[in-house]
């Protein structure tokens, strides 16, 4: 399985109950350590030393708890198998190829790409910096070569080299960070409005430093991921700010006691 579909399970908790009833305490959380186990490797060998490895209980914990535990799965083949997981690995890959599906048709609609591949052309954050900045000035031409010099051997008025282009930091957010949420399940028109809340709450650097962040990672959950990284760098939500961050909000109005009266000249 990918590691974007294994980094969650579902867990029906009302199946969950329902199958493991007369299950002890101790038998629950081996029960469970082999499910996840399971999620992650597929079916664990009918082995001993491995089950017990996985469920990490001792020698003869193990050879107490095994037959309980060996009731909610069936040996097929010399592994331990289970209907219902590989069910919900089935889903979850049916359900991670639709959304890649989705994203690179997305992708494709907002940047032309026919290859299919919607996260490998997705732009990095230095790629995305690097179509904003404006290409090098060719290096001139020696004099003996310029055929501007006139007949005497003088230079030729050389022109002015062309003015640098500055960093749209705008431009370059919304170039590499809708790929990466539409990558993430996001619709484009979603991805771009949460941009633009981040853009508004904490500034285009600081989302630059965790669209970057996030890129490097390979967030599964790119906005869960970036919304927390945000939070945690400015110390706080955008919800919990204080009012006095907002100096306006107080300003005196003309009128108000402690205000200065309105000029004559406005």
């Amino acid at each position: 399985m990918s590691k974007s579909a294994e980094a969650w399970m579902p867990l029906y908790v009302g199946d969950y109950l329902g199958d493991t009833q007369r299950l002890t305490t101790e038998q629950h959380g081996a029960y469970i350590l082999l499910i996840l186990d399971y999620w992650r490797n597929g079916p664990a060998p009918d082995d001993d030393g491995v089950l017990q490895s996985i469920t990490k209980l001792d020698r003869a914990a193990w050879k107490r708890n095994r037959p309980a535990l060996e009731r909610l799965f069936r040996v097929v083949d010399g592994h331990w198998t289970h209907k219902r997981i590989e069910r919900e690995i089935e889903n979850a890959k049916t359900n991670q190829d639709r959304r890649s599906s989705k994203a690179q048709k997305a992708a494709q609609a907002r940047w032309g790409n026919s290859s299919g591949d919607a996260k490998g052309k997705a732009p990095s954050m230095p790629q995305a910096l690097h179509d904003q900045c404006a290409p090098p000035s060719p290096s001139p031409s020696p004099i003996g070569d310029s055929s501007e010099a006139d007949a005497s051997g003088a230079e030729a008025p050389k022109a002015d080299p062309p003015e640098a282009k500055p960093i749209d930091l705008k431009a370059a957010i919304f170039a590499s960070g809708v790929p990466l949420l539409v990558d993430g399940g996001a619709t484009p028109s979603a991805a771009r409005s949460m941009l633009g809340k981040w853009r508004r709450d904490y500034g285009d650097g600081a989302v630059l430093d965790a669209l970057a962040a996030a890129q490097a990672e390979a967030a599964s959950a790119p906005i869960a991921w970036i919304t927390r990284t945000l939070e945690a760098r400015n110390d706080r939500s955008p919800r919990s700010r204080n009012i006095f961050d907002r100096p306006s909000a107080w300003a005196p109005r003309p009128g108000m006691a402690g205000a200065e009266p309105a000029s004559l000249d406005d």
